[in-house]
């Protein structure tokens, strides 16, 4: 099966898995608290990431408060106060200080900032937020407001507005920055996750006209033509990948599978997957790739011992599906019925699997009167 996004829908002609493509929510949650040491039941502990650090370490400059001249003076020595409070850890008198610079300088979009990060250090988060809201609509430009949302809605596991501030952040950091490859590719990834495809392609086709031998990009590239139905064009992408890295793994998976789906170039497709195989010997998708191959030169044997091999190693619905299908090649409803009820057991939102398991435990109930 083709190698992508564990978030996809596996009911695609070419099923997906095995991927890079990150799920946002997820790997936001592990950079916001990665062994969940910043906050224990609302206690704040001492650790605390580069991530949080960069947001809470606001940037003491000139353009710090949006007050006139007149009252500079005095709002650097309060904002002041509150820093030494904060570094001290009193932080009740810290935003004591700071809420008295807000409120002379109630367009500080900076002086929000640091409240927020004290309250954050409190473990008031709540609060937090709405001092970051605050930033953000003086701001909607701010990169530190969204820095210190998608931490807190990220530890607050509050998915939808974690990603509606996620890629409003990247959208942003894109703007800024529209030749940096990786911003680009992390807002592309986000449109994959978010089942945009061609959004998605839009940026992976600008990125290979920016660096036309990046592999990894051309094999996205190849996954979203193949995804939008235009198969020519992702065996041309991937081809083009396999010239430049003969080894790369999905690649190679991605355009075997493609291959055993169209029945055709099997030969090829089977070397495509051992050559994968070499490299990652244990990798499900890649072995249920080369079972479907089997199936497809009407080899049952092989087909069997590398579809039990891949369910050995990776849980997914497509080699359930695959396993119930060699079985009814094979006239063994009662093991096919089997794989695809154990299937949709662990997949109950699994569409084919439902349906088979329908179609085929309805005729196995009709031939048993």
């Amino acid at each position: 099966m083709l190698a992508s996004a564990k978030h996809f829908d596996t009911a695609n002609a070419v099923n997906i898995r095995k991927s890079t493509a990150v799920n946002p929510v997820r790997e936001l949650r592990c950079l916001a608290d990665p062994a969940g040491k910043i906050f224990s039941n609302g206690v704040k502990q001492k650790v605390l990431l580069p991530f949080l650090i960069l947001f809470i370490s606001c940037l003491f400059t000139a353009n710090l408060f949006a007050a006139s001249e007149k009252s500079i003076k005095e709002l650097y020595g309060e904002y002041l106060k509150g820093l030494f409070y904060a570094e001290a850890g009193d932080y009740g008198e810290a935003l004591n200080e700071l809420y008295k610079v807000k409120k002379t300088d109630p367009k500080s979009v900076y002086v929000r900032l640091k409240i927020a990060s004290v309250l954050i250090r409190m473990g008031e988060l709540e609060k937090a937020e709405a001092e970051l809201k605050e930033a953000k609509t003086l701001d909607p430009e701010s990169f530190d407001a969204s820095l210190g949302l998608i931490f807190l809605y990220s530890y607050g596991q509050k998915d939808r507005e974690l990603e509606t501030e996620y890629e409003d952040f990247l959208k942003k950091a894109h703007k800024l920055k529209p030749e940096d490859i990786k911003i680009s590719e992390y807002l592309a990834q986000f449109y994959f996750y978010k089942k945009q495809p061609q959004e998605a392609l839009s940026l992976y086709e600008n990125i290979i006209k920016h660096q036309p031998d990046y592999v990894d990009a051309l094999f996205w590239l190849g996954y979203l033509y193949e995804d939008l139905n235009r198969r020519d064009d992702a065996i041309k992408t991937w081809k083009k990948a396999l010239q430049i890295s003969p080894t790369h793994g999905q690649t190679l998976n991605s355009l075997g599978y493609l291959y055993a789906e169209e029945g055709k170039n099997l030969d090829e497709a089977e070397n495509m997957l051992k050559k994968a195989l070499t490299a990652e010997p244990e990798n499900g998708a890649y072995l249920d790739s080369l079972g479907w191959i089997y199936f497809k030169k009407k080899d049952y044997k092989k087909t069997e011992e590398y579809l039990k091999k891949a369910v050995s190693y990776q849980e997914d619905p497509v080699i359930y599906e695959h396993l119930g299908d060699l079985y009814i090649t094979l006239n063994k409803k009662e093991e096919a019925l089997s794989f695809y009820k154990k299937g949709l057991e662990r997949f109950p939102d699994n569409k084919e699997l439902k349906s088979k398991v329908d179609k085929y435990g309805n005729e196995n109930k009709t031939s048993k009167k």
